[in-house]
């Protein structure tokens, strides 16, 4: 019993050390997406414009795909459907490409609205949760949506010129800090690893 112990604690060390054996590159992508998201920070009208270019072809290429898959596949009952689906998301990118300032207006829209419902939902769920301790951390959170969305939709023309750029960049940043952290944890217990 205890061979087949010793096998599996080899085992698994030996993936802990293949895992962390290549942790300067979470560093390195922290890095990157850490001046990404500052630089989107520094100019969100670019970085707005660049998410709403790459929501254009995502859906342009997401609608060829589903177009293609579908003469691919044997043809359903919901073969008009889905080719029209298909065209449908190919216009709108086309769409989105064309007219990119009111591209950004209506993906802020979406943004706005999303961030407002789920504000509403945070604040029903806060209410639920109210016996229970950390009932009001959930109802600040859900007041902070809301508030956001409301400063979205009143002045929706500078939103929109901003508010994805900046969502973008919160992002990158919040996801550079999360590499830079697993990767200098991966390098301390490579480090553990390396001393057995």
């Amino acid at each position: 019993m205890s061979t087949i112990s010793a096998a599996g604690s080899a085992s698994a060390g030996d993936l802990a050390a293949s895992i962390t054996s290549s942790w300067y590159w979470y560093v390195i992508a922290g890095i990157v997406l850490l001046i990404g998201g500052f630089m989107g920070i520094a100019r969100p009208m670019l970085a707005s414009l660049t998410v709403e270019v790459m929501t254009a072809i995502f859906f342009i290429v997401g609608g060829i795909l589903q177009a293609i898959q579908l003469f691919r596949a044997n043809r359903s009952s919901s073969f008009i459907w889905s080719l029209l689906l298909g065209v449908l998301f190919i216009i709108l990118g086309i769409a989105l490409l064309k007219n990119p300032l009111a591209g950004l207006v209506s993906l802020t829209i979406v943004a706005g609205s999303l961030i407002g419902a789920s504000g509403i939902v945070k604040i029903i769920y806060a209410f639920q949760l109210r016996p229970l301790a950390g009932w009001v951390w959930m109802l600040i959170s859900g007041m902070i949506s809301l508030l956001l969305a409301i400063m979205i939709f009143t002045n929706i023309a500078v939103s929109a010129a901003i508010t994805l750029g900046i969502l973008l960049s919160v992002e990158l940043i919040s996801s550079g800090i999360w590499m830079l952290l697993i990767g200098f944890g991966f390098r301390k217990v490579n480090k553990e690893l390396s001393t057995r």
